[in-house]
This record gives structure tokens, C-alpha cells and sequence, in this order.
């Protein structure tokens, strides 16, 4: 179960209310709520939004904010400062640092990840011509993991050949790069010069099966050196 999933649930608890209550106040499906308390599927911020509103709490109570810990960083450096005895302006100019504002700790905060349609293989990743467009995200920080905003991209579903697992044609898709990869994972991958998203199984140390969740697409099973990794999808964003 995710957080926001977690979360969610909690919230809905408290206020005695039924998944099929609130869906229908919000004007979703009873299963995509289940969906996304399960965690499932990641609701973007419009849902998040609406859903917190009709059950009476904030969306950090939801989906916990990112900015603060900047802006509290922001303030113990301003009482710092003012501890600090006067320096005539000269010196000050030369010994502190210049005032952090609040666009500089959004700047900090705010990643541009590229959106892709394609990768192409051979070009330095990612390719201007593979990025159609770039998405504002809070900054993605895990110190005990060195994860950062540069791990990760968007893909553009161009088919519905995952539709069994809830990924539409046109969904964006958040990837993280990574090579290492479970069983079961969906995953991010260029084959014979397409690039794909599938579920992944490996079979033994040299072929691996890249499933699909459509009746109407066959399994691919090919030589691991064959299938290039991209990464693994750990969210979707759609349309409603």
C-alpha cells in the first residue's frame, strides 16, 4: 500500500465514510478508489485534491507536502544570521553568504523532468529529440538511497498493450533508471528498436520474457543482451 493510498484510507475511516460514498461525491469509480487506497494506482493532484476536500482535510494530510523542510532550513539560517554580530557592509559582503529567498528554495525544490515518447539508442540519454516536453516535480530526495530528480523521466504510453495492469495509451508514466530489476517489475525497455513498456520475468541467467497485459499482444522472449533496460515504472498519471 502507498502512503497516499494509506493515507486515504485513514482519512475516509475517520470520517465513517465507504469507498463508494466518496467516490461517488468525487465523481470517480468505486475501483479506482479502491485502487489507489490499495495503492495500486497514484492519483494525480486533481483527485488528491478533490478527495481531500470531501473528506474535510488538508491534501498534506493526503499527500505529505515537499516544501518545508526548505523553508524551515531557510529560517534557522535567517536567526543564525541575526545571532551574528554587525559587520560594516563591506565586510558583510565579503564574510555572509547573500539572503535565501523563497525562489531560491523553490529552485531547490522543483525539479524539470523530461517527458519522453521514445529513446533512442547510441545518443546521449535523454535525446533533445526523444523529449517533448518537461514536467515540474517536487525534487526527488532520498539521502539514505542517493536518489535524486536526475533518476527519473517520463514515458508517454503509446499503446493500450498494458491495459490489464491499468497503464491506458497516453497515461505518463514516471520511470526510475535503474538496472536492477524484479520479477514482476514494469518496466521501461528499447527491443528491436521499439520502446516498450512490459511486465519483466527473468527465465535463467541469459533470456527474460517481457509480458504484456493484453490479450491481443504476445509475450516477447529474448536474449537478455537484446533487451535494453530503461528503468522501472513506480507511478502513473491519467486522464479522468
Amino acid at each position: 500500500m502507498s502512503v497516499i493510498g494509506t493515507n486515504l484510507k485513514n482519512a475516509r475511516t475517520k470520517k465513517n465514510m465507504s469507498i463508494k460514498e466518496v467516490a461517488k461525491k468525487a465523481g470517480v469509480s468505486e475501483l479506482l478508489l479502491s485502487d489507489i487506497e490499495s495503492g495500486k494506482r497514484i492519483p494525480n493532484a486533481q483527485v488528491v485534491n478533490l478527495i481531500s476536500r470531501i473528506l474535510g482535510v488538508s491534501i498534506d494530510a493526503i499527500e505529505p507536502a515537499y516544501f518545508s523542510s526548505y523553508f524551515e532550513e531557510d529560517e534557522r539560517q535567517e536567526i543564525k544570521k541575526e545571532q551574528e554580530p554587525k559587520l560594516t557592509t563591506k565586510k558583510r559582503e565579503e564574510v555572509l553568504p547573500s539572503k535565501t529567498t523563497i525562489s531560491d528554495a523553490l529552485s531547490k525544490a522543483i525539479r524539470k523532468i523530461p517527458v519522453l515518447n521514445k529513446v533512442t539508442l547510441g545518443k546521449p540519454f535523454p535525446n533533445d529529440n526523444d523529449v517533448i516536453d518537461y514536467k515540474l516535480e517536487p525534487a526527488f530526495i532520498n539521502k539514505g538511497n542517493n536518489v535524486s530528480g536526475d533518476d527519473f523521466v517520463y514515458f508517454v504510453q503509446n499503446d493500450d498493450s498494458m491495459i490489464g495492469a491499468r497503464i491506458l495509451k497516453g497515461d505518463l508514466c514516471l520511470v526510475f533508471l535503474t538496472e536492477s530489476i524484479l520479477d514482476k517489475d514494469i518496466v521501461l525497455v528499447v527491443y528491436g528498436g521499439k520502446t516498450i513498456i512490459r511486465k519483466y520475468k527473468s527465465i535463467d541467467l541469459n533470456k527474460v520474457i517481457l509480458y504484456p497485459e493484453s490479450p491481443i499482444c504476445e509475450a516477447i522472449i529474448a536474449d537478455k543482451k537484446e533487451v535494453h533496460m530503461i528503468g522501472k515504472v513506480v507511478r502513473v498519471e491519467f486522464k479522468i
